[in-house]
Parts: C-alpha cells; sequence; structure tokens
C-alpha cells in the first residue's frame, strides 16, 4: 500500500511545461500564464511534502495505522505551512530590500 502511495505521489504532480510553451509562443495573456505557472509550482511542492511524508510512514513499529495516519497529517500540515510562512517572509523580505 506504501508503494502505492509513494507512485501516487510522485506522478500526480503534473508538469504543464508544453502548455506553459505554447502560451509563450501565442502571446498569451500574461495573467493566464501566471496563473497556470503558479498552479504548477504548486503542483510540484505538494508532490514533494507528499512523497516526504508517504515515506516517513511505517518507519516506527510500535504504532498503530490511525496514528501513523495521524502523525503523517500533522508532518505535512506542519510542512505546508512552514513553507507558506518561509516563502512568504522570504518574499517581503526581497521585496523591502527591491525597493530600497
Amino acid at each position: 500500500m506504501k508503494e502505492s502511495w509513494v507512485f501516487g505521489s510522485l506522478i500526480s504532480a503534473t508538469d504543464p511545461v508544453a502548455v506553459l510553451a505554447i502560451f509563450k509562443e501565442m502571446d498569451a495573456d500574461e495573467d493566464l500564464y501566471a496563473v497556470v505557472f503558479g498552479e504548477s509550482i504548486f503542483n510540484d511542492a505538494i508532490g514533494i511534502v507528499m512523497f516526504q511524508t508517504v515515506m516517513q510512514m511505517g518507519k516506527n513499529p510500535d504504532l498503530n495505522q490511525n496514528a501513523e495516519l495521524g502523525l503523517a497529517f500533522g508532518r505535512f500540515v506542519t510542512i505546508f505551512f512552514g513553507s507558506l510562512v518561509l516563502g512568504a517572509i522570504l518574499a517581503l523580505v526581497a521585496a523591502f530590500i527591491l525597493k530600497r
């Protein structure tokens, strides 16, 4: 079952490189390009976090399945929101530096 989850987390993050290349060739709307690009980055990040979370599952034989799922969910939420906060802080610092 773990192998299925790992495989699913790897292939679930689709990469729209072809779509972005076509948008660039066709001079598509910049907002549309930004939305698709942002969504692809978000999918990649979720795929990485999910892969790391699933790989950590099953390492402690003392835990039952419900406790393992609870820890996996907690790990996922911690990494997700930690990355979000870190990205926001770095973006604000970069914006402050570039503004000056």
